[in-house]
């Protein structure tokens, strides 16, 4: 084998955008890989991994051709092809022998170099990312992480892609939150992606997402999470519309409890941050969970750099000024006006025009646009929106009287003007799968495009007359 420390750039620029894996690559990127890369010479019948060898590089097929003897099967590479790039990524010994069919040279980029450019440019990151995304789950993907078993994935953000998976051990599903290797690669916002990690490990509250545990594999962290059976409240506005104001109550209620209970000294004050519908996920049973604590910090540490969505955020971090949990409870109003009108209370084309508006306008009163909320949800609104924070309402008890007070009762059949149709079910049957039959009434109403409120109420209710 003949390893030689530099390669023909020129040669290169023309060989390896027309490799698949770079094809996305500008010619800048691919310089450099190439600045990176070595290339080797081997003879027919050499080795060029041998199975059970860690991954310490990947191989592009320059010319010549090669056998891959897999456990099931032998598959032939020929130029252009890439080996080992998972292995590359996970750092795991190689699950096949390769061998040289005839004179072959590949291009080798090993893992040192390959982590340096994956910072260096988020091109690269990026195809990284879109190839894990290809590999994790379906026929010849990766398939597992550890004992959890990969079936779909179930959404994306900017930061990483969600996977549903099965813990084979304990039979349930989980999610599993994937950083991608845009963010991975530097490690400042790997450690924030871990603090997440560890923030909501500790906190255990029947409205904040809770966290199973990390893995770190394929040069990136996993967060695996409970899988939530429902969808974000960005989701339910788009697709079905507006909350009712009785909806409204009971979910900034219960978001309004979760974010107690993280504040609190035990818990560190830990403040979200980042308090949107894109980040409250409501199940079909109607419970919310609060996630996406990434940004979050504690009391002592709230003065850093704000991270969170300018729509949301609250008058003093605009204006660099200290702040604490007060910028949630804002943050939370906004969340309810979004809710009750379909868009926050202060709009502009530009992030600046959204800025100055957000520092220096009264938002409009809630009252003149929904006229029929309920009072404690548009007193609580309308001075969780104020702008000096010393003025804003604070304290979780008011909060919560406020908001108890708009919920009512929760089964009212008569004098509802929100209500077009009202039907009743009862069952005269015992031993019925409950939350079976709730799933499977929630699919059948999704399929109608409703939007709907459903209770299941026992016979030791006092909210309702069982003798009807």
């Amino acid at each position: 084998m003949l390893k030689q420390i530099n390669i023909d750039q020129k040669d290169a620029l023309i060989f390896l955008p027309g490799v698949k894996l770079f094809i996305q690559l500008g010619n800048v990127v691919i310089s450099d890989v190439a600045k990176h890369m070595s290339m080797h010479r081997y003879q027919a019948g050499e080795s060029l991994i041998k199975k059970g060898e860690p991954g310490e590089h990947m191989l592009i097929i320059k010319a010549g051709k090669v056998k891959v003897s897999l456990d099931e099967k032998d598959v032939e590479l020929g130029k252009g092809d890439v080996l080992g790039e998972m292995s590359l990524l996970s750092g795991t010994p190689s699950k096949a022998d390769v061998i040289a069919l005839a004179d072959t040279e590949v291009l080798a980029l090993y893992r040192v170099e390959f982590q340096v450019l994956m910072e260096r440019h988020t091109e690269l990151a990026t195809v990284m990312t879109n190839l894990m995304k290809s590999r994790m789950f379906g026929k010849g993907g990766i398939n597992r992480l550890g004992k959890y078993k990969i079936l779909s994935q179930l959404g994306e953000g900017g930061m990483s892609i969600v996977y549903n998976a099965k813990d084979t051990v304990l039979g349930r599903e989980v999610a599993i939150k994937m950083l991608k290797y845009e963010i991975a690669s530097k490690e400042d916002f790997k450690k924030r992606f871990k603090q997440e990690a560890v923030t909501i490990a500790n906190l255990t509250h029947p409205n904040i997402l809770h966290v199973i545990g990390t893995i770190d594999d394929y040069s990136t962290s996993f967060i695996i999470m409970e899988k939530l059976d429902g969808y974000d409240l960005k989701y339910y506005l788009q697709e079905q519309g507006v909350f009712s104001g009785k909806q409204t109550c009971d979910i900034i209620s219960q978001l309004a409890q979760a974010l107690e209970y993280a504040g609190s000294k035990h818990n560190g004050g830990i403040i979200h941050r980042d308090i949107k519908p894109a980040n409250i996920v409501l199940d079909y049973q109607g419970n919310v969970k609060l996630m996406d604590f990434g940004i979050a910090t504690t009391s002592e540490d709230s003065n850093k750099n704000f991270e969170g969505t300018i729509l949301y955020t609250a008058p003093e971090v605009l204006q660099k000024k200290a702040f604490d949990y007060r910028i949630d409870v804002y943050a939370l109003a906004v969340t309810a006006y979004a809710m009750l009108t379909g868009k926050t209370p202060f709009r502009a084309p530009t992030m600046l025009g959204i800025m100055q508006k957000i520092i220096n306008d009264e938002a409009a009163d809630i009252k003149t646009l929904v006229p029929d909320v309920p009072d404690g949800l548009a007193e609580f609104i309308k001075r969780a929106l104020v702008k000096d924070p010393n003025k804003r309402i604070a304290n979780w008890g008011e909060i919560q009287a406020l908001l108890v007070s708009g919920k009512g009762h929760k089964i009212d059949l008569l004098a509802n003007t929100e209500m077009d149709m009202a039907v009743v079910v009862k069952l005269k049957t015992k031993g019925i799968d409950t939350e079976l039959l709730v799933r499977e009434l929630h699919q059948v109403l999704k399929l109608h495009h409703a939007a709907y409120e459903l209770e299941v109420v026992d016979r030791n209710s006092e909210e309702l007359d069982f003798t009807l």
